[in-house]
């Protein structure tokens, strides 16, 4: 999981260290091609570390590991989504997710290592509100 995240530039220096982080793995044959995570924060979450491998993109994986950390996420009841990106913009806003100020993300978010340090400032945050 680690080597596919780093193969495609994505955080992985606080995945030990991250408050309520969650990640949920597609594999096969003892290889892990998909995972995605989510960190919460109360009624918000951070979605994070989206990756599929090369040979199995194209293939509706991302999609389906997005659907599952929201249903996910609804039943914890978180309410917002936050991401970052640097290269799936358009991925995320075919699939109900919109640019949004840093300024006006929860503080508890605003503070994590992947906001604060990680993640480049040139990355677009976006969001999604969850319906209850």
């Amino acid at each position: 999981m680690v080597a596919l995240l780093k193969g495609f530039g994505l955080p992985t220096n606080d995945l030990a260290s991250a408050s309520d982080l969650r990640l949920w793995v597609v594999e096969a044959e003892h290889s892990v091609f998909g995972v995605i995570g989510m960190e919460r924060f109360g009624t918000c979450a951070l979605l994070r570390s989206l990756a599929v491998a090369p040979s199995h993109q194209k293939r509706g994986i991302g999609h389906q590991l997005v659907a599952h950390l929201e249903k996910e996420a609804q039943s914890d009841r978180v309410e917002q989504l936050v991401l970052l990106t640097e290269a799936a913009e358009t991925f995320f806003r075919a699939i109900g997710y919109e640019v949004t100020d840093r300024r006006y993300i929860p503080d508890e978010i605003r503070r994590t290592a992947e906001f604060s340090s990680l993640c480049p400032a040139s990355a677009l945050c976006m969001t999604k509100s969850l319906p209850s």
